[in-house]
């Protein structure tokens, strides 16, 4: 999906369908939130329908780690950010050698007017491909998007101006369809750069989470720094003065106090004994102490202030319906 059009045509496939009471997708993070009777319609067919509308779709796997999903989001979001600007940057600067030429010398020399086709191509083939593209897959499936208003205008003029160039015509419009091209991909950059900051409250909140953690052996004397992902329910971790929690679990010995903030907004710390619950991305304050772990991934704590803040950013409120 790249527009409000291509939302709303993903979100009446899924409402038309039979069994389903609401539907809503979220532009920003790609998903869509269905409510549906499961004796009339199974979560496959909702795939099918988006697939039949002309757009990818899968369903969530039984193990998804949200802090995982965030984390791969946040980097498809900055490929694509710094993707658009080097597709932007070349844009313009052809559009600029555009207007910098003088439109006499382009009617009265047939290398000028060979040299613009060429460059407007350039910039059609790679800055402008994507609009092409789906702007073509909307049009095999009945439906029209930003893509489409941006394919036409665009594939009108330059074929035009190429009728011009053979001699057919005596205008160009060769700098309108680089300029075109290149402010709606500096619109799509901007956009992009403003996604990526809704993202920064989400993007600070899984940065509490340490990278590493400190697995002790079974018989406790052992010590290893192991990556976050690799514990599990069970294992026996060692937090010291100063270090964050790296996931949820129960205090086993040890005592300290631990700063909750970033879950109760309470400044004061919290006092831990044995038997004590913890949670991944507090902060231990004063002693060290030794706990075991109760859950990771989707079903700490973090991970669900994660998926509340998502489906915050992905909900709507209900007066758009009224």
């Amino acid at each position: 999906m790249t527009c409000a059009a291509c939302q709303a045509h993903v979100q009446r496939a899924l409402r038309k369908t039979p069994g389903v009471r609401d539907a809503n997708v979220n532009l920003m993070t790609r998903q869509a939130t269905v409510a549906y009777d499961p004796a009339a319609v199974a979560p496959q067919s909702l795939v099918e329908a988006v697939r039949r509308g002309g757009y990818e779709a899968e369903l969530p796997g039984p193990d998804r780690d949200i802090v995982a999903e965030q984390e791969a989001q946040d980097r498809e979001q900055l490929n694509q950010y710094r993707t658009l600007i080097r597709k932007t940057a070349f844009a313009l600067s052809a559009g600029v050698l555009a207007m910098a030429v003088p439109m006499p010398w382009i009617h009265h020399s047939a290398a000028w007017r060979w040299s613009f086709l060429l460059l407007t191509a350039a910039v059609m083939g790679w800055p402008g491909r994507h609009f092409y593209s789906r702007a073509w897959t909307a049009l095999r499936h009945g439906t029209s998007n930003m893509n489409t208003l941006v394919a036409l205008g665009t594939g009108a003029a330059f074929v035009y101006s190429a009728a011009g160039t053979v001699g057919f015509v005596p205008e160009f419009y060769y700098e309108a369809v680089i300029l075109i091209i290149a402010l709606v991909l500096l619109g799509n950059t901007l956009e992009a750069r403003a996604r990526r900051q809704t993202s920064a409250a989400l993007r600070s909140v899984l940065d509490l989470q340490p990278p590493r953690a400190r697995l002790l052996g079974e018989d406790g004397g052992e010590e290893r720094d192991v990556a976050v992902e690799d514990v599990r329910p069970g294992d026996q971790l060692l937090v010291r003065p100063g270090e964050r929690i790296p996931v949820d679990g129960r205090l086993e010995s040890g005592f300290s106090s631990v700063d909750e903030s970033m879950l109760t907004g309470e400044s004061m710390p919290v006092e831990k004994v044995a038997g004590a619950q913890v949670y991944g991305g507090t902060l231990n304050q004063m002693g060290s102490f030794r706990y075991r772990v109760t859950s990771v991934g989707a079903k700490s704590a973090l991970a669900r202030i994660v998926t509340i803040l998502r489906e915050a950013q992905g909900s709507r409120p209900p007066i758009p319906g009224l």
